[in-house]
């Protein structure tokens, strides 16, 4: 995400495509399952504390898309009414608020995204979010980007605390899980043999089925594959071996030498995966998790 201009003394929020956060430039188009984002909406840190506990009150938070392309920008100054704000912005989600219910809500934009995505004509348009809470009164706010600070941290911070960037907003996307996954041409997938030499299996897992979508807020599940076929081919190359131990220990097996030594067809490249979960104190924590999904797999 990145911090974006400010429109009616709100900031708004840009995000860009998953090619061009991956320097990956035009990829496959993505197949956008669900999408939500999510806000953090807290009293103001200047209202006394004996003013947050009168009488519950219903708020509403409002979500506008703006339409125009990002070369148009707007200045601290921009303020938009009526026909004008017409026709600068869309309705994309509105959210009903209690002051009893703050803390980090979630907005529907599935078909705000899947539209996004949809636009070939504009692939390197960002989404440009407006949260409007001009009827949050003065006791409540929309925690968005301080555009004072640096620009945004990567995709996905290590850890989520209390640290201002920890509580910018997030766009969580679905897309599906059977989009193929570019991998290096080297990498051996497996066939639908019970049978051959060593390969890397696709395997999904779905959080649901093991019961973690109670703290696992996104993804739903992802590809961790796995290993699996034969390593005891009679002829093997020596560029055929990771490292230089296993060679002579090789032909010691060859010779019966070594009883029950067998090469194990195992993982070689990993790659990680990013995590969204609620924490401990209701906290939602964005984590790179390193060594999640095996890419390549081959014998030792």
């Amino acid at each position: 995400m990145f911090p974006g201009h400010t429109l009616n003394g709100q900031t708004l929020l840009e995000f860009s495509r998953f090619q061009e956060m991956e320097g990956q430039g035009a990829g496959p188009e993505l197949r956008v399952k669900a999408a939500a984002l999510w806000v953090r909406v807290a009293f103001r840190p200047s209202l006394p504390k004996d003013l947050r506990s009168i009488p519950d009150k219903n708020l509403t938070l409002w979500l506008f898309k703006v339409t125009k392309p990002a070369t148009v920008s707007f200045t601290n100054d921009t303020h938009l009414s009526g026909k004008e704000f017409d026709d600068y912005t869309e309705m994309a989600a509105s959210l009903p608020v209690t002051l009893s219910g703050l803390g980090w809500l979630k907005f529907d934009l599935t078909s705000t995204v899947q539209n996004w995505y949809a636009a070939r004509h504009a692939p390197r348009e960002r989404l440009r979010l407006l949260v409007d809470c001009s009827g949050c009164s003065d006791m409540v706010e929309a925690i968005l980007i301080d555009s004072t600070s640096d620009l945004y941290s990567q995709s996905h911070p290590s850890s989520l605390g209390l640290s201002n960037d920890a509580q910018r907003p997030f766009l969580v996307v679905h897309t599906d899980p059977t989009a193929i996954r570019r991998v290096r041409r080297r990498a051996l997938d497996c066939t639908d043999g019970d049978k051959g030499p060593c390969c890397k299996n696709k395997f999904y897992v779905n959080f649901t089925e093991i019961g973690w979508e109670d703290w696992i807020i996104a993804p739903s599940g992802y590809y961790a594959n796995y290993c699996r076929g034969d390593c005891g081919g009679p002829h093997r190359t020596p560029d055929s071996y990771v490292n230089f131990h296993t060679p002579p220990l090789e032909e010691y097996r060859k010779m019966d030498s070594l009883p029950g030594l067998q090469p194990c067809c195992a993982p070689l490249k990993f790659s990680s995966m990013s995590l969204i979960y609620w924490g401990l104190d209701n906290k939602i924590i964005k984590r790179d998790l390193p060594k999640m999904v095996v890419d390549e797999c081959g014998c030792p």
